[in-house]
């Protein structure tokens, strides 16, 4: 029987039709406990958005094919260049046919090779996951031939690197079999349900970008196969002086460049802050020397810097470090202590900060940020770079990223987006760049040089989180 493509019957029914006839719930089903896109993005075949267009219409990432077709569908160099240049991530999806997930193992190996060949021709760096689609409603008398064909694929690009793309029960089922270890679950076939092992998905088909017809796709993982877009936004660098006068700075992470400041104060803090940490845009947290917390509102940093009186939040905070995650979570290490507080406001008042939780004991790191949501990442005095996924009390994890040399910084900073910035003593500023920065894994990190020599001479730097993506 010939397979119909999630293409081929909304091509026949339309996209309101398939979700009317198959009782579908786009975004949300009961198989997933998270509903919040960490990214949107978009997929389509034969048309060609402009890049300029797709960025401007809320998209940081594309999804686009490889195969054995000649019909124009197929991803290029110049158009892989032309998404990065935007700043557009990629991910690769394989398929010439619907159905070719049931040609069985020798299928499964010829098509990851040919895939392969193409993505890294494109660009793809040859360590990154390709998705394969089985782009029918399979069914389990299906999955024997299915698994079949994705150990073909997984003998050439080897399990790590191999995807699937489909409904909800083959889905899960080639996670369940582990044969899979990336998923692309698209809404079709799928009855409401997400698998929340697919760190993407598909929830609407017939959008229009660019007079493009295009589908809708969101990521629900940090790393869910991109590549190549790389780095853009802005770090907002705030700094306090040896004499307590805060400072404000721009840099440009794409370029490496400082585009604004340093804005200096006219007043002082009256104290030299032990610790500090930015909230947002025009708030930080700093603790006095006395173990006092204050919170510091920022009137106005363009051309000139200025701020309010000092808020006192409270005392007991004896913090050497604090970092805030952009995403409600503030960080604090005191005596190795690492602890985790919970900030309900924009500009918190004392009981804005509340839930405090002991992660553990041994944190005995020298400088903190934080990378994303419940991540962290230090150095240690020995000259290690650290990064950590939080979860709760006595609930973390933690890796090496980098050896070694890592003690040369007195300051680690991190906008996101995988960016580090390093400061000396001497008043430098470097510039890192984590290609993955959830992976545990520093293979990836990558030296970008020094966005200058000197004249950072603040004694306390830190960065609103989550500027950069």
């Amino acid at each position: 029987m010939k397979q119909l493509s999630r293409r081929t019957v909304l091509g026949a029914l339309g996209t309101a039709a398939l979700g009317s006839a198959t009782g579908l719930t786009l975004g949300s089903g009961p198989a997933s406990a998270d509903t919040t896109a960490l990214r949107l993005g978009i997929d389509y075949a034969w048309g060609r958005p402009r890049p300029s267009v797709i960025v401007s219409s809320g998209y940081s990432f594309v999804c686009r094919y490889l195969s054995r077709s000649t019909s124009g569908k197929n991803l290029t160099k110049a158009e892989a260049d032309a998404l990065r240049a935007a700043g557009l991530d990629l991910v690769c999806v394989w398929e010439t046919s619907a159905g070719e997930a049931l040609d069985g193992y020798a299928a499964g190996a010829a098509n990851a090779t040919e895939a392969n060949r193409q993505a890294v021709a494109c660009g793809m760096p040859a360590t990154r996951p390709i998705y394969f689609a089985v782009d029918f409603d399979a069914t389990s008398a299906q999955q024997s031939v299915i698994n079949s064909y994705f150990d073909g694929i997984a003998s050439v690009i080897g399990r790590g690197r191999t995807g699937v793309y489909g409904g909800y029960g083959v889905t899960s089922r080639l996670f369940n079999a582990a044969k899979v270890t990336w998923g692309w679950q698209t809404y079709a076939w799928s009855g409401g349900s997400w698998d929340s092992r697919a760190q993407l998905r598909q929830v609407l088909n017939g959008i229009t970008v660019d007079g493009v017809d295009c589908d809708r796709d969101e990521a629900h993982a940090a790393d869910f196969g991109q590549w190549g877009g790389g780095p853009q936004g802005t770090a907002s660098i705030y700094g306090v002086l040896a004499d307590g006068r805060l400072t404000y700075s721009v840099v440009d992470v794409a370029a490496g460049a400082r585009t604004h400041g340093a804005v200096v104060s006219g007043a002082s803090l009256g104290f030299v802050p032990r610790a500090m940490a930015t909230l947002n845009f025009n708030t930080i947290l700093v603790t006095s020397p006395t173990g006092g917390l204050y919170r510091v509102d920022v009137v106005t940093n363009d051309t000139s810097l200025t701020f309010g009186a000092p808020v006192y939040l409270g005392g007991g905070w004896t913090h050497d470090l604090l970092a805030y995650d952009g995403n409600g979570h503030l960080f604090g290490i005191a005596d190795g202590v690492l602890q985790r507080y919970t900030v309900t406001a924009a500009k918190p008042a004392a009981g804005n900060i509340t839930s405090r939780v002991v992660i553990d004991a041994g944190f005995t790191l020298r400088t903190l940020t934080t990378t994303g949501p419940d991540w962290i990442a230090g150095t240690v005095a020995d000259g290690r770079l650290m990064s950590y996924r939080v979860r709760g009390a006595g609930d973390w994890t933690s890796a090496v990223l980098k050896a070694s040399t890592w003690q040369v910084f007195d300051s680690l900073m991190s906008p996101g987006g995988g960016v580090y910035f390093g400061h000396k003593s001497d008043g430098s500023l470097y510039r890192y760049v984590d290609e993955n920065p959830y992976d545990l894994n520093g293979s990836d990190l990558t030296g970008l040089g020094a966005v200058d020599d000197s004249g950072w001479s603040q004694v306390r730097l830190s960065t609103q989180p989550r500027t950069v993506a």
